[in-house]
């Protein structure tokens, strides 16, 4: 039985592929590609996204049999038939479609993400992919036919209409999900957090019009997952904005008090592009969303923070909070109503409104702290009243009201063996925490005012460190260790 039914897929899919013609264009099912759709007339269009028209065929035979539902498209540009997707859903017996394809195109490179099996030929003038969606049990077949492109620009081709519902697959002729060995021009960068960063040798650091300053590529346990582009002319954030939202749509944004940051999500993938509005820097990032919270995972897990953890972060879907109680986010402190200086710290002052209203819904409250940086708002306090009845209750009181409005939090555990839950919007942070002892607490951060103050309490601490003078080491003679191996 399986031998007829490779035999049937043989038949039906595989056009003999003449090798000794290299002239003539590969064909799918007997058409060649390349040909054009008013020489098709069996072919009914179904739509059409900018120089694309889409097409099918009402009478096109099922792949597996009839309880395989097999969906063909057929996409046209003026040079004629150039991209064919298969959509299988409910098919048994994917691996006798596997063998079809080895047995006609020889062993694929093997890709992929979780949750899915890619599976990839690439020919002189064709790139065929097979990719299985576990969860969603469906499998798609994508012929893509593009002689004038190489085979990692065909790898990561996507048409106008599927680039702006399912966000990029790739960056530059590299899939997301590749495998860091089998990419030849790569050369270490850096290592941060979980990830390592690479740049590729001959890179062109231009992005359209947009003149660019490096450009990284972020592998996770060896898997492609990120592409980190940095612009300085700050001029260029314009253009640029209008540019992906005429490719992408629509994007979230939200101004915050050092950065501006426009976001757009797909289930799948993520764009984020951003602008500092001190320095004028610009930071384009194009992420795959699976492979990012599997890094931004591991790196809570060890501990770090995935607010700053290289500025690749998971955002919450819903909308976040713009203010706290009537105080701006980076608004001055003469701006905060009935405001009352309480006390100075590291740099930041502290206040408290005389009228704050100690509740939060029915969320008693201990203490409301507003705090300033440079005199701007970063960050408001808020410490939760224990009942004194049922701790466990507070906590899960608490954090359903914050997951209810918020969302799921990202979690690690605290410092202090306690649990942290975080909410990440571009510029804004809330942060519950959960101490081992001590009373609950929920945090509003900017976190491009907490970012700039983390990096200016860095390089106060390198320079401190350039003028401090040390001693040779006693008795060491020119070495720079002690007998017992100290420094």
């Amino acid at each position: 039985m399986a031998a007829r039914v490779l035999l049937l897929l043989l038949a039906l899919i595989l056009a003999p592929w003449p090798q000794a013609r290299a002239a003539k264009p590969p064909e799918f099912r007997g058409l060649p590609f390349g040909t054009p759709l008013a020489a098709l007339p069996d072919m009914k269009p179904t739509g059409t996204f900018g120089q694309v028209t889409f097409a099918s065929r009402p009478e096109e035979k099922s792949l597996l049999g009839e309880e395989c539902t097999t969906k063909i498209r057929y996409a046209f540009s003026r040079a004629g038939l150039f991209a064919v997707r298969l959509t299988l859903t409910g098919c048994e017996g994917l691996a006798d479609l596997i063998r079809a394809y080895e047995t006609k195109y020889g062993r694929p490179s093997r890709e992929g993400a979780p949750g899915v099996v890619r599976l990839v030929w690439r020919q002189p003038t064709l790139a065929v992919s097979l990719s299985h969606f576990a969860r969603e049990g469906t499998t798609e077949v994508d012929y893509v036919y593009l002689p004038d492109l190489t085979h990692d620009e065909r790898e990561v081709w996507q048409s106008a209409e599927d680039i702006r519902q399912v966000g990029p697959i790739g960056f530059r002729g590299l899939r997301f999900g590749r495998e860091a060995t089998t990419i030849q021009d790569l050369r270490p960068a850096y290592q941060e957090g979980a990830a390592v960063y690479y740049r590729r040798r001959g890179e062109r650091l231009d992005l359209g019009e947009t003149k660019l300053s490096d450009i990284l590529y972020g592998f996770w346990r060896g898997r492609f997952f990120a592409a980190v582009m940095r612009a300085r002319n700050a001029d260029d954030f314009e253009p640029l904005r209008r540019a992906y939202l005429a490719k992408y749509g629509s994007p979230r944004t939200i101004d915050s008090t050092l950065e501006e940051e426009l976001v757009w999500s797909w289930p799948k993938a993520q764009i984020a592009l951003s602008r500092d509005s001190d320095d004028g820097g610009l930071v384009i990032r194009y992420a795959d969303a699976e492979l990012l919270a599997e890094v931004v995972a591991a790196e809570t897990a060890a501990g770090a923070p995935p607010t700053l953890s290289g500025g690749l972060r998971i955002f919450a879907k819903t909308e976040p909070p713009r203010s706290f109680r009537g105080a701006i986010f980076g608004s001055p402190a003469g701006a905060l109503p009935t405001g009352e200086f309480l006390y100075g710290h590291q740099g930041r002052k502290y206040y408290r409104r005389s009228d704050e209203r100690m509740n939060l819904g029915d969320i008693p409250l201990t203490s409301v702290l507003y705090a300033y940086d440079e005199d701007r708002l970063a960050s408001v306090t808020l410490v939760v009243t224990p009942s004194g009845e049922d701790p466990q209750k507070d906590y899960d009181r608490v954090l359903a009201a914050y997951t209810s409005k918020y969302g799921p939090p990202a979690t690690r555990p605290g410092d202090d063996g306690g649990v942290l839950h975080l909410w990440t919007w571009p510029g804004i942070s809330i942060a519950l925490s959960r101490p081992r002892i001590g009373p609950m607490e929920v945090h509003y951060v900017d976190a491009a005012l907490l970012r700039r103050r983390e990096a200016r309490i860095a390089a106060k601490a390198l320079g401190t460190l350039d003028q401090k003078t040390f001693e040779s080491p006693e008795a060491a003679g020119p070495g720079i260790e002690r007998p017992t191996g100290q420094e």
